[in-house]
């Protein structure tokens, strides 16, 4: 008995995947998804390959990939599960990011409507093992190899502050407070007021690094604070939009230190 092999025409395929008859043609017709084979009558006809096929393309453009990227995508050297297991890895990480963001929106929205305080100290307690070696991660895959090493040497020197992490939080915490003051007061990010607490922020960045830190690498720590989603929210918890005054503070400071060079 020969075991019936199941195929789709184009019609029953958008039908089951929920796209349109004229994306399946414009699909085959830029060589993303070619049909199994034409019939006699000329019907395209779908099998399971090219079902999976499918489901992966709906997958990738469904984080905004354009058609160009998913197609070097599946062409690529990695097989499906490969593709499959990083696609599943990174939507867990954006999950949880988000869900941190959620609850801190959260946080500040119930301390907003006066129902709750924000503990804003938790902000200043040294991160877990499992935390810092997920931002560490993230550090290293963001910026390159060479981030590994300036970890190493910014460990080592926070080991070296008088009261090691702790103490460089506290600082971090009372530079932090004069800042958002600043903010809430109406300060411009470029105003001259600010420099001064700016310049001890970069001091404490310097300490806490291991070696100087420059006006480009004081700007590049601002992008920093805008490229994760948890340093946004972090800010957002002291005080709403200060996660984009306090970069372009941080810039205008830099511009200011390459000037007085």
């Amino acid at each position: 008995m020969k075991t019936r092999i199941e195929e789709y025409s184009v019609g029953q395929l958008a039908r089951l995947a929920g796209v349109s008859v004229r994306t399946l043609h414009h699909y085959d017709d830029i060589g993303l998804l070619k049909p199994a084979h034409v019939g006699a009558n000329g019907y395209r006809l779908y099998g399971r390959i090219e079902m999976l096929r499918l489901q992966e393309i709906m997958f990738y453009r469904d984080v905004g990939l354009s058609l160009d990227e998913v197609g070097r995508l599946l062409d690529g050297p990695a097989d499906a599960v490969e593709r499959l297991i990083r696609h599943r890895d990174r939507l867990q990480e954006d999950s949880l990011r988000t869900a941190r963001i959620i609850d801190t929106l959260n946080a500040t929205i119930a301390h907003l409507k006066g129902e709750r305080d924000l503990a804003l100290n938790d902000l200043y307690t040294p991160f877990s093992d499992d935390r810092q070696a997920e931002y560490e991660e993230w550090l290293t895959n963001e910026y390159g190899p060479d981030m590994a090493a300036s970890i190493a040497t910014s460990k080592a020197a926070v080991e070296q502050l008088p009261d090691g992490m702790a103490g460089a939080m506290n600082r971090l915490k009372n530079i932090e407070i004069r800042l958002v003051a600043a903010y809430e007061a109406g300060l411009a990010p470029e105003a001259d007021d600010n420099h001064p607490m700016l310049e001890q922020h970069r001091a404490l960045m310097t300490d806490m690094w291991g070696r100087d830190c420059t006006a480009d690498g004081f700007a590049g720590l601002a992008d920093m604070y805008t490229s994760h989603p948890d340093f946004v929210a972090r800010y957002e918890r002291l005080s709403p939009k200060f996660s984009g005054w306090l970069p372009a503070a941080m810039r205008a400071h830099a511009v200011r230190l390459r000037g007085q060079g």
